[in-house]
């Protein structure tokens, strides 16, 4: 039921009662969504927030921050979003950041609400004591980085009579060259984790 305007010119209070208990019913069956009771100590505060997920997508605004809910082309399930201000100075990729995707497995990844893409998993060299162009996983719902500020290797070899350094050299947002040195043991492929940092 909509809320009318009461009372109307011409009105008595005793005419326009059921108009005014009717809004006051609607609005105490609205408050009730997500707040606290009237009654009780935490009154007009929320207990939970639901966001409904927006058809349209809402645009930026001047001076605004928005935060909302949508279909993920990612993980096609409800997430929430982030937005910047419109005229943001913050990087492209960062100022409309779908917060709660994620992929949680080998490789996976996550974004914060700053925009920060965190990817992690195990990749593997090819064989020992040679520089390698490994690529970061992408596609299959894995973003590709725009920008890359940070990546740490750790060799993870299953063999335990073979000592391994893993050596990271350049990386880029696709790629990480790698150098396995072998110190005992036999040689082969080398299995190592990785964690990078960008946007």
């Amino acid at each position: 039921m909509a809320l009318i305007s009461v009372p109307l010119a011409g009105q008595t209070l005793a005419s326009s009662r059921p108009d005014i208990n009717s809004n006051f019913s609607v609005i105490d069956t609205a408050f009730a969504v997500d707040h606290v009771d009237y009654n009780l100590t935490n009154q007009g505060k929320h207990n939970k927030v639901s966001f409904p997920i927006q058809a349209i997508i809402p645009a930026p605004q001047a001076g605004i921050v928005q935060l909302y809910s949508q279909v993920s082309a990612i993980t096609n399930e409800p997430e929430l979003v982030f937005a910047h201000q419109a005229g943001s100075t913050a990087p492209t990729n960062a100022q409309i950041v779908e917060f709660t995707s994620a992929g949680w497995a080998n490789p996976g990844w996550c974004r914060l609400p700053s925009g920060i893409l965190m990817k992690w998993g195990t990749l593997s060299t090819t064989t020992y004591n040679t520089l390698e162009t490994i690529a970061f996983p992408v596609g299959g719902g894995i973003p590709a980085f725009t920008a890359i500020y940070s990546c740490q290797l750790t060799a993870a070899s299953a063999q335990t009579d073979t000592q391994v350094v893993v050596i990271m050299g350049l990386f880029s947002t696709t790629t990480v060259n790698v150098f396995a040195r072998r110190l005992i043991g036999f040689g082969g492929a080398t299995p190592f984790t990785f964690f990078a940092i960008g946007i």
